[in-house]
């Protein structure tokens, strides 16, 4: 029974995101820089998230240096009578530097949290789980986009 309501309700927001003209954020924007991981250190699975993600920038003007060192933890928040894990929430903690020409850029902490409920289908809760962990890391690559744009940007106000 969960198992068919879950697999409707995956259904029914993959039609309305399909059906709503949703694009992937990186796709088709027009950046004019592109940010190359250079170092990376911690969650192997999240760092390679972000380095794919970021892939997709394809600026040629400016090409800045990333360092990541990321961490994943899952807490759990509550539990049910029984003291079975009821709530749980996944923590995505990524330090970053941003680096140009061997100069230090951008210098940032970021944190993603997200909370979820747990279920007993374990396969569905993994598969959830990476869902989540995915609009997490989309997340943290905005933020780091946005910090090369914002540093771009109080460049080009400071040229003037």
């Amino acid at each position: 029974m969960i198992r068919k309501v879950f697999n409707l309700s995956f259904f029914l927001i993959l039609l309305v995101v399909n059906g709503c003209g949703f694009k992937p954020m990186l796709a088709g924007s027009d950046y004019d820089f592109s940010i190359k991981v250079e170092k990376s250190s911690g969650n192997e699975n999240i760092n390679s998230k972000i380095q794919n993600k970021l892939k997709m920038l394809s600026g040629t003007k400016r090409i800045f240096d990333l360092n990541i060192n990321s961490n994943e933890a899952k807490n759990v928040l509550s539990k049910d009578s029984k003291g079975d894990p009821a709530i749980l929430e996944i923590v995505i903690i990524l330090n970053y530097k941003l680096v140009e020409k061997n100069k230090i850029l951008v210098n940032k902490s970021l944190t993603q949290k997200s909370t979820y409920n747990n279920i007993s289908d374990k396969f569905e809760l993994s598969k959830s789980e990476e869902m989540l962990k995915d609009n997490l890391v989309e997340n943290l690559v905005s933020e780091i986009i946005n910090s090369a744009a914002n540093f771009l940007q109080s460049s080009k106000i400071n040229d003037n």
